[in-house]
């Protein structure tokens, strides 16, 4: 028995483990400054194709089937609000929008669709209900002639902070990152500008991080099955 007690408490240990450790963040980002809203955004395409490739299933927020104009907070999918901090300067810059300005203002990148949102002056929160370990965005309109500063901040039991390359004459880019193991509640996209920008296709991790208690069951499961397969081959 007690060689199954320390095949129990070897197994729930790492399980819990695995549970508050998390690997190294990795960032993908592509531009194409100055491109139109048609495109081709081929660094920006590319940068999202790496991050599909290393991130697995991620759920997709295009903002089409959302009403139109400001809203805050916004309930954009199950199980995610995002909280925005920001003027509303009305269309076609604040809240959800479907026209645009053209390339150095915010626009759809969604093929075949036509509906994006924008927050210049501010900031947008996106909180999820379930953890996610990674994130990423089609980001539209930015120019270093009105920002110096613009971040991704996000809170897995700490906060911190990723710093976004802002294209010189609008156009695209793709922004995300991966956080293996992570479970991050909250993510704060921060523009400090009076810029007219916006973003598009967020996409984002929506597998649950399972509770410690669900591992330990999950372990207790396992160490009896262990001790299934000694006491029958005792037997034999």
């Amino acid at each position: 028995m007690n060689s199954v007690r320390n095949v129990l408490l070897t197994v729930a240990s790492v399980l819990a483990a695995s549970v508050v450790s998390a690997g190294p963040i990795t960032v993908f980002s592509g531009q194409d400054d100055g491109a139109g809203t048609g495109g081709p955004f081929p660094g920006s395409t590319a940068a999202q194709t790496a991050f599909l490739a290393a991130a697995g299933p991620l759920d997709l927020l295009t903002f089409e089937s959302l009403a139109t104009g400001y809203t805050d907070p916004i309930a954009a999918a199950t199980g995610v609000t995002i909280a925005i901090g920001a003027p509303n300067y009305g269309v076609p810059f604040s809240g959800i929008n479907d026209t645009t300005f053209g390339g150095l203002y915010g626009f759809n990148t969604t093929a075949g669709g036509d509906q994006w949102l924008g927050f210049p002056n501010g900031s947008a929160t996106f909180q999820f209900a379930s953890g996610v370990s990674a994130f990423g965005m089609w980001i539209t309109g930015i120019q270093t002639a009105f920002t110096s500063t613009f971040s991704l901040m996000f809170n897995d039991g700490s906060s911190q902070t990723l710093n976004i390359p802002i294209n010189v004459a609008g156009g695209a880019q793709f922004f995300g990152f991966t956080d293996p193991g992570a479970s991050i509640a909250a993510i704060t996209i921060q523009g400090i500008s009076g810029d007219a920008w916006g973003i598009d296709d967020v996409r984002y991790s929506s597998q649950a991080v399972p509770e410690p208690t669900t591992l330990l069951l999950f372990g207790s499961g396992l160490a009896a099955a262990a001790l299934r397969r000694r006491r029958k081959t005792q037997v034999q």
